[in-house]
């Protein structure tokens, strides 16, 4: 069983956790800075006219999270998308990615952002079959990556 539900504070524990497992798949080093939204995701998600889900087992530990920040009055950025490495290639990240979209709408957003490892080729996969449009490659704090939108309207 797999359940989606809104990120809680008693949640940052295994949210770093999952976190930390699937940068380190994507060799990256777990320190970086660039990570610092998830010790505030109640300011830089919740607070902010965004939101932040995690999906939990059976036994209510977080397998999987994903954001969904404000950038301006339509468009958000889908940020933080991950999947425990022993719970990939389940669907999760596609549910997920669905709450996410949804919510996205309910929020009145009409177009959504975001950016992958260009390593991450799954996360890209599973982007561009969800109709995310790939608009360049980037250099965000000395990572290169992807970019891709998609419009909710």
């Amino acid at each position: 069983m797999f359940n989606i539900r809104q990120y809680s504070t008693v949640d940052h524990d295994d949210v770093w956790r999952v976190h930390l497992l699937v940068i380190s798949e994507a060799g990256v080093e777990p320190t970086h800075q660039h990570y610092h939204d998830i010790f505030h995701i109640n300011e830089q998600y919740l607070n902010s006219g965004g939101e932040f889900l995690v999906g939990t087992g059976d036994n209510g530990i977080v397998l999987a999270m994903g954001g969904l920040k404000k950038l301006d009055g339509e468009r958000a950025e889908i940020k933080r998308l991950r999947v425990h490495p022993s719970y990939q290639k389940r669907g999760y990240g596609q549910q997920l990615l669905t709450q996410l979209e949804q919510r996205a709408i309910e929020l009145g957003f009409r177009s959504v952002y975001l950016d992958t490892l260009t390593n991450q080729v799954g996360a890209q996969k599973l982007f561009q079959n969800n109709g995310y449009q790939p608009t360049g490659s980037s250099i965000i704090d000395g990572f290169n990556v992807n970019l891709f939108e998609k419009s909710l309207a």
